[in-house]
């Protein structure tokens, strides 16, 4: 099998020649450079929003951002590829189709949210830092965000050119929820939720408008699977309660799934945090696979396959905090092996992080990852005892 038959039959939960594997993204610029020799920011990143000596804004501004965007996110796929990934998320919104710079560090992205320019670990990039709009005013006048901006389409073909067949890219679309709370920051959409929920009710219709017009946009260009990206839980549980999920966020990703489905493509929801309040509710929205299982949040990838490895695939879930971070190779070797014993026979599994791979993560766990999947991951699946 390629990669795309491979992963397309781990999500119709069935057992293809090996268990895939999957990535939302890189921001690693040391793993990037003992991969390709060249970094992910400093080549491509920095060229359109650092030179910090110079006002910010002249290198942050539009025109030159949308140009090196493509390059961009078609490196960071390329060297997802050549880590031998079986596929990975491309995310075709949050470009830059309309943004402002308050200051010389910080950005407002097209959704309206605020990021700062920040280093991890040697890695620059973008960090969330609050809402750029403190009203319902300041969202209607910010207006409305164009599903069919030819940036799309320029990031997802030239990924496609660069990565060939060798990786299964899914476009990644935002969701309603983080998408609608992020812009205006927590507090104040906790305040709103509550004092004009008509309000909040027609930024979540917005926003599942928008991710439904981008998904078929995307179709049109040929996307067979879509990652939706949309965090409906911190580490301790949901941020909004079971009721007021099942009410408000359901009905779109219910929605947003069958607009998907009729047109035969899968859907993938990442979502973070501790979802088990909401976990049925999820799946009864018909997604296709869950990641990433987030082992810091206390969701358990081996009790979600046995309960529901019948209706969905199951995406996760090697711990990127400790394990691929801190742990020496043999744990994570263990940790692989404890998860394709326990959550891939059957198929319906596709290896990942527990997240991303974010600056922290070293090379070496990183590669042992790769190579234990690629080892140990052929079905039917045979681990000797003596490697667990």
């Amino acid at each position: 099998m390629d990669a795309r038959e491979r992963v397309l039959c781990a999500l119709n939960r069935e057992e293809p020649d090996r268990v895939p594997t999957f990535e939302i993204g890189i921001t690693n610029d040391d793993i990037s450079e003992k991969i390709m020799g060249t970094s992910l920011t400093k080549g491509t990143l920095r060229a359109a929003w650092d030179m910090r000596h110079r006002p910010f804004w002249r290198y942050l501004r539009k025109r030159r951002t949308m140009k090196y965007s493509p390059d961009l996110y078609a490196k960071s796929v390329l060297v997802m590829s050549k880590i031998g990934f079986d596929s990975c998320s491309l995310g075709v919104l949050l470009q830059f189709t309309k943004c402002k710079y308050p200051t010389w560090d910080t950005y407002i992205d097209e959704y309206g949210r605020k990021f700062q320019l920040k280093e991890y670990s040697g890695t620059e990039m973008g960090s969330y830092v609050g809402g750029g709009f403190k009203s319902p005013e300041d969202y209607y006048a910010w207006g409305s965000i164009d599903p069919y901006h030819p940036i799309r389409e320029r990031i997802y073909k030239r990924a496609q050119e660069v990565a060939g067949d060798k990786i299964f890219i899914m476009p990644g679309i935002m969701g309603f929820f983080e998408s609608t709370w992020e812009i205006f920051g927590f507090e104040t959409f906790s305040k709103l939720f509550i004092q004009n929920r008509k309000f909040i009710e027609r930024v979540f219709e917005d926003h599942k408008k928008l991710a439904i017009e981008t998904a078929k946009y995307m179709m049109d260009l040929g996307a067979e699977a879509l990652v939706l990206y949309d965090d409906y839980g911190h580490k301790s549980g949901p941020f909004i309660s079971p009721k007021d999920f099942r009410k408000h966020i359901y009905p779109c990703l219910k929605e947003f799934t069958q607009t998907c489905h009729k047109r035969g493509a899968r859907v993938l929801l990442h979502s973070d945090g501790n979802l088990n309040q909401i976990l049925e509710d999820i799946v009864k929205a018909d997604i296709d696979a869950l990641h990433p299982w987030e082992p810091q949040a206390n969701m358990d990838i081996i009790e979600g396959k046995k309960k529901y490895g019948g209706q969905i695939c199951v995406v996760g879930n090697v711990d990127p905090m400790h394990t691929l971070s801190e742990a020496p190779p043999e744990a994570v070797r263990e940790e692989v092996l404890k998860l394709l014993k326990n959550v891939a026979p059957g198929g319906g599994y596709i290896l990942s992080s527990g997240h991303s791979i974010h600056p922290k993560v070293k090379y070496e766990n990183l590669m042992e990852m790769m190579k234990t999947v690629q080892k140990y991951g052929k079905y039917p699946i045979q681990i000797p005892e003596k490697q667990i």
